[in-house]
């Protein structure tokens, strides 16, 4: 199964943009979801992309732990200590980064297929 075809994939998208629809469309604020849900869902929704992608193009239907690792780390601190020397908006929080892997853990065991789904045609 293709990534954009899996819920596991379209939960944290769906999620990502009703929390950004009520926080920014709405003005309603929920402290905790404003803080962590977006570093919680970045790498979910990012590395599926790029999963997708890579499945497109090569035909690789599985990154492996190290290109996982690899990617999320190269994501998170892009996002956690580059992004706020750039946009005020950005903030620098340390816990992020507990969501940040929160997030690699759900996109490796929910959304990177295992090793023998990865070698079926589908």
């Amino acid at each position: 199964m293709r990534v954009l075809g899996k819920y596991t994939w379209w939960g944290p998208a769906l999620v990502f943009a009703a929390h950004q629809m009520l926080q920014y469309g709405f003005g309603i604020r929920l402290a905790l979801a404003d803080a962590y849900l977006d570093p919680l869902l970045f790498l979910p929704i990012m590395l599926g992309l790029f999963l997708q992608e890579r499945w497109w193009f090569f035909g690789r239907r599985r990154m492996s732990g190290l290109e996982t690792v690899v990617a999320g780390l190269a994501l998170a601190l892009a996002a956690e200590e580059l992004l706020p020397l750039w946009q005020p908006a950005f903030v620098y929080d340390q816990r992020d980064y507990l969501f940040y892997a929160l997030g690699l853990g759900w996109f490796w065991w929910a959304i990177n297929p295992g090793k023998e789904l990865a070698e079926t045609k589908g």
